[in-house]
């Protein structure tokens, strides 16, 4: 087997903690474990800013800042931010951040790998052109199928822009080193776009240990928000974009009202849920809140919630179903049928799935789980042994390593 000793490895990631991105905070695990075996690690991503565009306190932009984590450095690159959230301010925010990185890796030591989520689709051929210049292997890692989500939501209509990105989604696919999937579906995507090298499905992970049931610490964070630990409360958790559905909740939500129904998270649709929940007090809305109050947010939940837009369950895994499965919560996934989001809750018996867009089927199907306690502990019991079976960080970040090995080799 290659040994990883003087390998340099580079993960590129403009989401890193502290910010609340779920792929920053298992990029950061993916990194020490990499660090762990042996690999010299390098991150470089933007200054903390997502979700608000606002830079998190203390950090101020410079043009580049290094820290240092355990044996991982941390590169820090200027990027352009704005607290106004506009398609053309994200635009601003991504491009900045790939001619950013562009610059620093012509000129950064060489390293032997780079790894990056193809997000945006300018980063693969950014970072194709430095490989082709420098001479390292580059690994992409596709979490969603971009330009087709944006799309499908008519959030990009220009025929030329979309031609363009298409173009940039295929050369990504077909030039790759290796690529990373997180399901079968989007493995068949890729081949079907031109990818011939190595595709392998890895799935998104979680630390079970971090993570895990402990009703005690979900009661605790209900009192200290100013709810009751002693009434349910229906939980949706994580970030609110565009392919969420949230909406769905709030209807579903309308047709419960002695139910608490509680929204922890921020994103781009946010705002709509406020005003569509506007009179309803058995609403709650709560930010983001720290790292270390994670485990006590998914233990306050009776049951979970994820739910995609109809016909959207294609482009998007949603990560929070993996924190309502490590603590041992029953899911409802309001999502379509055959989505990969449906088959995991399905195969997993985690929960239960309906109708994507359907609200009277999720309320009703949120009544029926509350009115059957013993069959819901059952399916967060399931839904925790199938997580610990499958998604664990240490066997998944271990999936990652050897894909580096092989394509090192």
């Amino acid at each position: 087997m290659l040994t990883a000793d003087h390998k340099r490895v580079l993960i590129l990631s403009q989401w890193f903690p502290p910010e609340h991105a779920p792929i920053g905070y298992m990029l950061k695990e993916l990194a020490e474990h990499l660090a762990g075996q042996g690999f010299h690690l390098e991150v470089v991503t933007g200054f903390p800013n997502h979700p608000t565009g606002r830079v998190q306190s203390p950090y101020v932009k410079k043009w580049r800042l290094v820290e240092k984590l355990n044996n991982i450095t941390i590169t820090r690159l200027w990027l352009f931010t704005s607290e106004r959230r506009s398609l053309i301010t994200r635009a601003l925010n991504f491009l900045s951040f790939v001619l950013r990185s562009f610059l620093y890796l012509l000129t950064c030591p060489k390293p032997d790998l780079v790894f990056a989520v193809l997000q945006p689709l300018p980063v693969g051929v950014m970072l194709l052109l430095v490989a082709k210049l420098r001479g390292f292997k580059v690994v992409f890692n596709v979490q969603d199928l971009h330009p087709d989500v944006m799309v499908d939501l008519g959030l990009i209509r220009n025929t030329a822009l979309i031609a363009l990105l298409r173009w940039m989604e295929r050369k990504a696919y077909a030039r790759a080193d290796a690529l990373a999937v997180i399901c079968e579906g989007f493995k068949q995507h890729v081949r079907g776009q031109g990818a011939i090298r190595p595709v392998a499905v890895i799935p998104n992970w979680i630390d079970v240990d971090e993570v895990h049931p402990d009703p005690a610490a979900g009661a605790v964070f209900l009192t200290a928000q100013g709810l009751d630990p002693a009434k349910p409360v229906v939980l949706y958790a994580g970030t609110i974009g565009h392919v969420s559905g949230a909406q769905v909740v709030i209807e579903a939500a309308r047709q419960l009202p002695n139910i608490q129904w509680l929204f922890v998270g921020e994103g781009p649709v946010l705002s709509g849920l406020r005003d569509q929940a506007h009179g309803m007090s058995h609403i709650h809305f709560l930010p983001f809140q720290p790292r270390q109050q994670l485990n006590a947010v998914q233990n306050c939940a009776t049951l979970s919630l994820v739910s995609l837009l109809p016909g959207k369950g294609t482009y998007s895994v949603p990560s929070k179903v993996l924190g309502y499965m490590a603590a041992g919560k029953p899911v409802l996934a309001s999502v379509d049928a055959g989505s990969e989001t449906a088959h995991l809750v399905n195969s997993a018996g985690c929960g239960w799935v309906v109708p994507a867009g359907d609200a009277t089927a999720l309320a009703d199907a949120v009544q029926a789980l509350l009115n059957d306690p013993v069959a819901a502990q059952t399916m967060g019991q399931k839904g925790r042994v199938h997580l610990e079976s499958r998604y664990t960080r240490s066997a998944v970040c271990t999936q990652y390593e050897n894909l580096f090995r092989q394509t090192l080799s």
